[in-house]
């Protein structure tokens, strides 16, 4: 599974790792323009672990052992990481935060517009079964890669959700934040906070995180060929979808440097 897999999916990462974007991150205006965007897909990467922990390590009333252990532990270190890292050294009163809530804090911190981001999450506190279509306020590229994530979330198979976890996210997003930090050119002392979250998030989904997602998919779809077919269809899927939304917030980003 594992060469016949990574050989399909290859021009589709290459395409991710050398995306024009990562050179248009030149000013404070573009990586606004990045961030009000890229907010989005910061706060549906929890969803689709929620999904996952769901299946692994679920919350019910009366426990009962996991049905893998090993991938318990990985989903769980994940969602602890996610939900409630370590912040940076003497900020504050605050010693830990979500990645979204240090996102969020990275955004103020550059002069960002937060309104739709925090208006989204209100509303789904309010109704958890949203129609994004319906959400005006949305950055239309942000709508379209959250169509696609919470596609799989509510119509997917659970190794499906899986694929869309490691290949469209753990497998790529150490790719993609390493040519974020090769490539932008905001030093630290203008984005503090940015800089960190991209290198935490280097730090915390390197190697053996990829694995062990990987190790999940593969314990998920063993040798059936009609699962397999279906996590190589999901992870092209996901990664396209990225290649896209990047495609999108390149092009807004170039304009703003005209």
């Amino acid at each position: 599974m594992n060469e016949t897999l990574q050989d399909s999916l290859r021009p589709y990462i290459e395409k991710l790792d050398s995306h024009q974007i990562y050179k248009r991150l030149c000013s404070i205006q573009q990586l606004r323009i990045f961030m009000e965007h890229h907010v989005f897909a910061v706060l549906d990467f929890m969803s689709l672990t929620k999904g996952l922990q769901n299946e692994f390590a679920p919350i019910t009333k009366i426990w009962t052992p996991p049905k893998n252990a090993k991938i318990a532990r990985f989903i769980n270190e994940i969602v602890l990481a996610e939900e409630s890292d370590v912040m940076p050294p003497n900020y504050g009163q605050q010693n830990y935060l979500s990645h979204f809530e240090i996102y969020c804090l990275a955004m103020e911190e550059v002069g960002a517009n937060c309104l739709p981001i925090k208006r989204f999450i209100e509303d789904i506190k309010l109704n958890s079964s949203l129609d994004l279509g319906q959400l005006d306020y949305l950055p239309f590229a942000a709508k379209k890669f959250m169509e696609t994530t919470f596609s799989f979330i509510e119509q997917g198979h659970i190794h499906e959700i899986a694929a869309a976890f490691c290949f469209g996210r753990e497998k790529i997003i150490p790719i993609m934040f390493k040519a974020i930090l090769d490539e932008i050119q905001i030093a630290r002392e203008e984005a503090p906070m940015f800089h960190y979250y991209i290198e935490r998030h280097i730090e915390v989904d390197g190697d053996v995180h990829s694995h062990l997602a990987f190790e999940m998919v593969h314990s998920l779809c063993q040798d059936d060929a009609l699962k397999l077919e279906q996590t190589k269809e999901a992870a092209i899927t996901a990664i396209t979808a990225r290649s896209q939304f990047w495609d999108e917030v390149s092009s807004l980003c170039e304009k703003a440097s005209t």
